[in-house]
């Protein structure tokens, strides 16, 4: 079994309704899969000290601010994307990427929002496909910035949801601002000429669904490098967000496959069974292992 004191530290803190998550410890509670002994309070304290070095205001014009983040994260403190090394495990752990300064879409846009968000600047994550991005809420009379304005507590994703005005921003490629067109050819880059905008793929992040990327991009990293304990950890994590996902339930029947712990393996594919619509078309491979396991076994 993997080592249950991070799953277990992990899972309370996303139990908690999404408005009362602390991104940033609970990325750390990740992180610490990898650094057992990291210390939270003095990561945490990292971006509390970033933020503390500039000068932002939520009354200030947005591309001003923007134009002020850009230039303190990127050209002043270095961060950038990982480009030699994209799939390198660190990239995902926010401690590495605050040390390091180099990350992928999604730490960057850590990074960047938490930054800004201590700065009571209205910017949240964008899990748009493919590649995780930012913006910067722009309407004037969203709830949001009149929490902000009046010196409260940050508006979560949820409050902002209803926001059609808003700066899309790229953390990965130095805070560049994107157009709606720029995000239509991303989109048909990735996923070919027919793919269309969809109004959800521009729409805030929730925490769980930004720490459930984050578990997802480290179990891809994991699985090309053919470390399979590590794979099932971050499925350990993930099913502490979501205990009913069929997908990850299958997941982790096919790396405990992939270990020959064959009667775990069952226990999960015949779950899965239990979970998945007939039409699912992952249901002919499991049914395919279950098979070989069979032959194994008998």
């Amino acid at each position: 079994m993997p080592d249950e004191g991070p799953i277990r530290k992990f899972a309370q803190l996303v139990q908690r309704d999404d408005q009362e998550i602390n991104l940033a410890e609970a990325a750390l509670a990740i992180a610490r899969t990898e650094y057992p002994e990291l210390d939270a309070a003095a990561e945490l304290a990292r971006l509390d000290r970033l933020a503390a070095a500039l000068d932002l205001s939520p009354r200030a014009a947005p591309l001003s601010n923007i134009a002020a983040l850009n230039e303190y994260l990127f050209t002043q403190q270095g961060f950038s994307g990982n480009e030699e090394d994209y799939d390198d495990p660190r990239n995902s752990f926010l401690n590495e990427v605050l040390e390091r300064r180099k990350g992928i879409p999604i730490t960057l846009a850590l990074v960047y929002t938490e930054v800004a968000q201590r700065r009571r600047l209205p910017v949240v994550g964008v899990g748009f496909p493919g590649h995780f991005l930012a913006k910067y809420l722009t309407g004037p009379s969203t709830r949001s910035e009149r929490r902000l304005a009046d010196d409260a507590a940050p508006a979560t994703p949820q409050e902002t949801e209803d926001e059609d005005e808003a700066i899309l921003i790229d953390p990965y490629h130095r805070g560049a601002i994107l157009t709606r067109a720029d995000c239509v050819a991303r989109l048909r880059s990735h996923f070919g000429d027919d793919a269309e905008l969809k109004p959800e793929y521009l729409a805030a992040s929730t925490p769980k669904s930004i720490l459930a990327r984050m578990l997802n991009n480290l179990k891809g990293s994991y699985f090309r490098l053919r470390n399979f304990p590590r794979v099932l950890l971050m499925i350990e994590m993930a099913l502490a967000i979501d205990p009913a996902s069929a997908d990850h339930v299958r997941d982790r029947g096919m790396v405990y496959f992939a270990l020959k712990r064959y009667r775990e393996a069952m226990a999960d594919f015949n779950a899965y069974l239990s979970l998945a619509p007939r039409q699912d078309p992952q249901v002919k491979e499991v049914l395919q292992a279950i098979q070989r396991i069979r032959a194994m076994m008998n």
